[in-house]
């Protein structure tokens, strides 16, 4: 059986990296402030919240002339972003390993903790009738290094990762070194689109330069490291799913597609997120509810699945999490960034 994981920034922010986009604006402005992008963002920032649904919309006003430049422009604020990054990810501490392994295994091993009665019995019944191996796999759709950091030291660790008893024996349990969708810090780094339709400009959508330097799937394809198709795998040989730090956006539209496909294969398979919302959720019964349902329809909404037989079928196996504390650590520690504010 296979528990997979897909990370995302607000795995960074939980810890009190500041990994935002807004964050890296006021690094990158100050040292490329009259490239193509960074006038775009000064001119008109609203339009730049999310970084990559951004660049699809400065291509509006792009003619074939200008790729090249809003090319060149891009690879410059790539190796800014790379440069802003890794000053945050110099800033985490770890100030006792081995707590911080025993509270990951907490977390991981634990993941229905948060799930309410009904769900959490479920996933127990799940774990006790797996007769075989549980494999924990991360796909991680970050940048930065703090979770390889923390999964290195529990492949290292000479105590095996986990287990569980099933049928009277004991299995012994395994976790996998992560998968980087969009690449790492030192390689590979992919920035850009979804899909090509987020290309708001009929005259250039179809230039080769844009197909394969902009779209991420082609991106991934053309590097040649095989992401794509590695995680497609992890998903494919999944039984629960658990989505953590992610917005749901529309930047990453086709794993979300992908997962309501995987969602609608088998019963046994379960799809959890993990919310971040802070306020009373837990205690208004009729709120966590609406809430519940308001984020499995948008779940449904981005997967683009409009098969009412599917979604009726999917819907009660879309596990809502409305606020939880899986990967709050006490052992991570996070230093004064190097990088100071303009006064």
């Amino acid at each position: 059986m296979n528990v997979t994981f897909l990370i995302g920034n607000g795995f960074d922010l939980n810890l009190g990296l500041e990994t935002r986009y807004s964050d890296f604006y006021k690094y990158y402005l100050e040292n490329d402030p009259e490239d193509l992008i960074s006038k775009s963002i000064k001119k008109v920032y609203e339009l730049w919240s999310d970084l990559e649904l951004g660049l699809g919309i400065l291509l509006e006003d792009i003619d074939e002339n200008q790729i090249e430049e809003f090319l060149d422009s891009k690879a410059t604020l790539e190796k800014l972003l790379v440069k802003y990054l890794k000053t945050q990810n110099e800033r985490v501490k770890f100030t006792d390993e081995a707590k911080i392994l025993e509270a990951f295994k907490t977390a991981v091993v634990g993941l229905n903790g948060d799930f309410n009665k009904e769900d959490r019995d479920q996933y127990s019944k799940t774990i006790k009738n797996t007769r075989e191996i549980i494999q924990y796999s991360f796909i991680v759709f970050n940048y930065t290094d703090v979770l390889d950091r923390i999964i290195n030291i529990a492949i290292k660790d000479e105590n095996y990762f986990a287990s569980h008893v099933a049928g009277g024996a004991r299995y012994i349990d395994v976790i996998d070194t992560p998968i980087h969708i969009h690449g790492e810090l030192t390689e590979n780094l992919v920035l850009g689109l979804d899909n090509i339709n987020q290309v708001r400009n009929e005259k250039i959508k179809n230039d080769p330069r844009i197909i394969n330097y902009i779209i991420k799937a082609n991106l991934n394809r053309e590097l040649g490291e095989g992401n794509i198709e590695l995680t497609k795998d992890k998903i494919d040989k999944s039984t629960i799913i658990c989505i953590y730090g992610m917005s749901l956006g529309e930047t990453d539209g086709m794993w979300w597609e992908y997962l309501i496909e995987w969602l609608g294969r088998s019963s046994e398979n379960r799809l959890v997120i993990y919310g971040d919302e802070r306020g009373d959720i837990k205690l208004l019964g009729q709120e966590r509810i609406r809430h519940r349902d308001a984020n499995r329809k948008i779940m449904i909404e981005r997967g683009r699945c409009e098969d009412n037989d599917i979604i009726n079928r999917i819907s009660n196996r879309i596990i809502i999490v409305p606020k939880s504390k899986i990967f709050d650590f006490e052992n991570i520690s996070i230093l004064e960034s190097s990088i100071k504010p303009n006064k």
